[in-house]
């Protein structure tokens, strides 16, 4: 193979993974073939394998490179740094997840709704891929955020919890990956659009989630 430019690379990688997201946002994943992204790309199967060694490095690389998009952790670690009492960093918090889910839902919320599906009946591909994508540690960062501020509120005496900690901790979590299952089957695969429903608002939702875990620490 002749010698390119790192800058070539970096074009060819992202063109392929370009065109991988095309073939995933109309595709289901589980039908999602290294062939479709070859066709998609216009690489050949040759050219494809100098850049990626399987479909799975593919999908883990379109997934993370839309979490650095976003700055997720530089942008938590923003809100914890300029907030004042607990009770208005929860507030921050919860409304900075709803503005992501909503400003990515259309880029990666398709294939991480299909992923889960996917390594759920994949274990090996599930020990292949999970410890690669970096939003799941995005993830847990965000909730060891939103605990660590629980914890403070409750030494300072601002929160008074009407429940244990560990069902708390449960509820934040059941409840913030119920919003991102129906807001995706809806805005992804168009259910729950009936006349008379309305588009669910991420941002909303999260705040009303956040109304409801501040009534369960006892928040005025």
């Amino acid at each position: 193979m002749p010698k390119v430019s790192a800058d070539y690379v970096i074009r060819k990688k992202n063109a392929i993974l370009e065109a991988a997201l095309s073939v995933c946002k109309v595709k289901p994943l589980y039908e999602v073939t290294m062939r479709d992204i070859i066709k998609a790309s216009g690489v050949s199967q040759g050219g494809i394998y100098r850049y990626y060694s399987d479909l799975d490095e593919i999908l883990v690389e379109i997934i993370n490179q839309a979490n650095a998009n976003a700055d997720y952790k530089k942008n938590v670690d923003v809100i914890i740094e300029n907030s004042g009492a607990p009770k208005e960093t929860l507030e921050k918090l919860f409304t900075f997840l709803g503005k992501y889910i909503q400003e990515n839902l259309s880029t990666v919320g398709k294939i991480h709704f299909e992923l889960t599906i996917l390594l759920a009946n994949n274990p090996e591909r599930q020990m292949k891929i999970l410890p690669n994508i970096t939003e799941n540690e995005s993830g847990q960062y965000l909730v060891e955020r939103i605990f660590n501020t629980i914890h403070e509120g409750i030494t300072l005496g601002d929160f008074h919890p009407a429940v244990p900690l560990e069902d708390l901790l449960i509820f934040i979590m059941t409840s913030i990956d119920g919003i991102v299952r129906d807001v995706v089957l809806q805005k992804c695969y168009h259910m729950f659009q009936h006349e008379e429903q309305a588009l669910f608002d991420e941002i909303r939702l999260m705040n009303t989630l956040c109304k409801s875990v501040q009534s369960l620490l006892g928040c005025k």
